[in-house]
């Protein structure tokens, strides 16, 4: 990833991105599924990965190298039923020591932002689904920020708190799971690139953060 990418030309991007990476852990539908077997999906993220100076890893991985009642199957598997819970927990509290404390810090954050996931029984707060939709959400609230020229500093924050506590710490787990559990690559390789975005993603948005701070610092007559 390009970590001189200034917050203007990324952050409509980074909404569009973390949007696109969502649609690998949402239950399967013809709509959905049809975009990976097209190569539609794999497009779009190319040319989104590409505006953001990000390398895809083993972009040639991610074509789905089944059918789409396979590809069911394989994610119900993984993601829906098993002894004791999915196999590949989508809930970042499952990694957590704590769950109720890790639902609470997100919803904090929902919260604050005005994000309202639309929960069912078993799509608690801390899925997968909504902390990469949220991400996508602040990052598109970022952009009207600056659009209007207020301040980018506090939602910049938020995301890369967000990002590397609520991101950052489980997805190489779950990464690992997976790759242990699929039978299927594209899962794998998605399972790799979530993990790996989210990662680059809070190095740039710690950057953007530091930089931040040492502008503050610069401008302050006291100093």
């Amino acid at each position: 990833m390009n970590l001189a990418v200034a917050p203007k030309q990324s952050v409509e991007a980074r909404s569009a991105m973390y949007n696109l990476l969502r649609q690998p852990i949402l239950f399967p539908t013809d709509e959905i599924t049809d975009r990976f077997l097209n190569g539609d999906w794999q497009k779009q993220l190319s040319a989104c990965a590409n505006s953001l100076g990000y390398e895809i890893p083993d972009a040639e991985q991610l074509r789905l190298d089944c059918n789409a009642a396979e590809y069911e199957v394989e994610f119900i598997a993984l993601y829906e039923v098993g002894m004791g819970g999915a196999p590949c927990p989508l809930h970042s509290g499952h990694y957590t020591r704590d769950r109720l404390k890790t639902m609470e810090e997100v919803l904090r954050f929902y919260k604050f932002f005005d994000y309202h996931p639309d929960q069912s029984a078993d799509r608690f707060p801390d899925h997968l689904n909504f902390e990469l939709e949220f991400m996508a959400h602040v990052a598109a609230y970022s952009q009207a920020v600056l659009s209007e020229g207020g301040d980018f500093e506090s939602p910049l924050r938020a995301q890369r708190d967000f990002v590397s506590r609520n991101l950052v710490s489980w997805l190489p787990d779950l990464a690992k799971l997976i790759d242990q559990r699929s039978q299927i690559e594209f899962f794998k390789q998605a399972g790799h690139l979530i993990s790996d975005f989210t990662r680059r993603d809070c190095e740039l948005l710690n950057q953007q953060v530091a930089q931040l701070e040492s502008e503050n610092h610069g401008d302050n007559p006291n100093e």
